[in-house]
């Protein structure tokens, strides 16, 4: 399979975070997979928030791939995987401080907010 079907086929298959005490999973469809664990962070503080925030975003381009790859189709299918796994990470944490890291960073095109108990 060439470099830029496998990245198709990635981009498609999506990359996919799940929660698990304290521990965020990125996953991808060629079984890579990467757990960012925060149980040593204060997500109450913005501070805690950015670390959790560079944990997840390393992870997603580890699974993903290079987004600064030379093929252009590769590079694309490479973000794309990378800024779905993002959202779906910080989604999955579901803390404020994380959500407000991630809509300042990603310029609030996705705006994530965190669900609330009424």
């Amino acid at each position: 399979m060439n470099a830029i079907t496998r990245n198709t086929k990635n981009f498609t298959m999506a990359a996919v975070a799940a929660v698990c005490l304290a521990s965020v999973t990125i996953a991808h469809a060629d079984d890579a997979a990467r757990t960012v664990r925060y149980s040593d962070l204060n997500l109450n503080t913005q501070a805690g928030a950015a670390v959790l925030y560079k944990r997840i975003r390393n992870a997603a381009v580890e699974v993903c791939g290079d987004v600064d790859a030379r093929q252009l189709a590769e590079a694309a299918a490479a973000k794309a995987c990378v800024d779905r796994a993002i959202f779906t990470g910080v989604r999955s944490v579901n803390a404020p401080k994380l959500s407000s890291e991630y809509n300042a960073r990603a310029g609030v095109a996705q705006p994530i907010n965190v669900a609330s108990l009424r």
